[in-house]
Formats: C-alpha cells, sequence, structure tokens
C-alpha cells in the first residue's frame, strides 16, 4: 500500500494555488466593483422591474451619468433630475407596465407597454411607446412618446 506524503511547502503551494484561482472566479460585483454591463434587452426587463416596484434608486443606476430623458417634449437632464422625474413627475408616479413588444436595431431598442397609473380610478389602460440608446450598458437616452395608439388594421 502506498502512502502519500505532501510537505509542508508543497501544502503551501497548493493553498496559495487554491485561492488564486478563488480570487480570479469572483465577480467584480461581489467585491465592491462595477457590475458587468447589461445587454439592451435586459435593460428593458430592469427598467420594467424597477418602475413597477417604484424603486427609484435601482432604476438610477440604470442610466448613464450624463443621461438624457425626453417625456413629452420636456428635456430631463442629469441624475437629480431623472430622480425628480422617476418621482414626481404625472407621467411616472404610480406608472405600472407590462411589456408588449420590443425592437433591437444596435444600441437602440423600442418598445411597447401597456401601462397604466396604480392611483387612477376609472381610467383603464394605455399604450405607452419607449426608445432607448442602450451604450455600455447603461441608458444614454430615453424617451417615452404620449400616449401611443397604433393602427389597428
Amino acid at each position: 500500500m502506498n502512502t502519500w506524503k505532501v510537505s509542508r511547502m508543497q501544502m503551501f503551494a497548493l493553498l496559495i494555488a487554491v485561492t488564486a484561482n478563488l480570487v480570479a472566479c469572483i465577480s467584480p460585483a461581489l467585491i465592491g466593483g462595477d457590475a458587468p454591463p447589461m445587454d439592451a434587452l435586459s435593460m428593458v426587463d430592469a427598467f420594467h422591474q424597477t418602475i413597477n416596484s417604484d424603486d427609484v434608486d435601482a432604476l438610477l443606476v440604470l442610466f448613464s451619468d450624463d443621461a438624457v430623458v425626453i417625456d413629452n417634449g420636456s428635456v430631463i437632464e442629469g441624475m437629480e433630475l431623472i430622480r425628480d422625474w422617476a418621482l414626481h413627475s404625472q407621467r411616472m408616479a404610480g406608472l405600472r407596465l407590462t411589456i408588449l413588444k420590443s425592437e433591437l436595431d444596435g444600441e437602440k431598442v423600442i418598445w411597447l407597454d401597456e401601462a397604466y397609473q396604480e392611483h387612477e380610478t376609472g381610467h383603464g389602460s394605455y399604450l405607452l411607446k419607449w426608445e432607448a440608446i442602450i451604450r455600455d450598458g447603461k441608458i444614454q437616452s430615453l424617451a417615452a412618446m404620449p400616449r401611443y395608439w397604433p393602427d389597428l388594421k
């Protein structure tokens, strides 16, 4: 019967190798770094989740630092104004979204939602069209089209 003997030096070398491999495998997001960028359609899904859960802080993480929002002709630039828009604008307060269709064209994503305001009673849902430019996993620009009624041909 063979016995396998390991010296302290071999054990130390093995411990260093295992530790180095573990460190290399840990995601930067778990150790406080930036998370890897999301693809454009995942970004749209995350947008819906944050809107529907009223999580403005999580919503703002989706935007680049120099993002621009265009809502019904109003241009909203910068994180503080985008935060105000998400918290207090007539369009966003209590907004609930269900994605119906999305199209991806390079950095541009266009999608159509069934939307309703949670706080409104007696009002039905409506269609809302969005267009976003996604760069490096962040929303660079977002345009919310006024209540959108497609051709019913």
